[in-house]
């Protein structure tokens, strides 16, 4: 049996999130451990409810470790918060910004910067999450496949394409590499645009950043 669409739609953003965060963990933001924690959480998650060799084994493991976590209070509290990490990764996310605006030496402007961001990447999944679908999904897939049937550069990737199944798991794959994609250009702009009035906003509240004092 192959790996089902519904998987993939979790594991292909979730595996590229969790990669993500854990390069910004090795690159000094460690709040983002709890972040690269939660997505890989989700990955576990959805592997376990797969109907297939993996994710029998994956839930065996789980039912394990329930079994363990009855006769161990750690054990147990723990089992809760990986289930609650699954379900709460964008206040993780939330608070990573606060640490970082915590840890800031310009504390006010960071807190702009941090909220453009967040924002910006909140709006951008949100429409994706609303339209994305609309675009990409198996119907299309097979559409656009069916017209490159004929055209020979492509027709091997056609042929797969209208293979049982595969147009389904082509779409999720294009959906989570889309949604990753979107979602950090949506932070990056909300970011940029933060940067760019963080000043004008903070001197409203009579603050003056120390950039303008070194500049004056």
């Amino acid at each position: 049996m192959g790996i089902s669409a519904p998987l993939l739609e979790v594991c292909v953003p979730s595996g590229i999130f969790c990669w993500r965060n854990i390069q910004k963990v090795e690159n000094g933001e460690k709040a983002r451990g709890t972040v690269a924690f939660a997505q890989g959480a989700k990955i576990a998650e959805a592997v376990s409810k797969y109907d297939g060799t993996v994710g029998k084994r994956t839930a065996d493991a789980i039912n394990f470790y329930n079994k363990c976590a009855e006769k161990s209070k750690i054990l147990d509290y723990t089992g809760k918060a990986v289930k609650w990490a699954t379900k709460n990764v964008n206040p993780l996310i939330c608070a990573s910004s606060v640490v970082k605006v915590g840890l800031s030496d310009d504390k006010p402007n960071a807190i702009v910067t941090e909220t453009g961001a967040l924002a910006g990447m909140f709006a951008g999944e949100g429409l994706m999450k609303a339209e994305m679908g609309k675009l990409i999904n198996p119907e299309n897939i097979t559409k656009v496949a069916q017209k490159m049937e004929n055209t020979k550069p492509l027709k091997s990737v056609a042929k797969y394409l209208l293979k049982a199944g595969n147009a389904s798991n082509a779409s999720a794959v294009i959906k989570g590499i889309a949604f990753v994609c979107g979602s950090i250009a949506s932070y990056s702009f909300g970011q940029k645009l933060g940067e760019k009035y963080s000043e004008k906003v903070t001197s409203l509240f009579g603050y003056k950043s120390p950039k303008i004092n070194q500049k004056a």
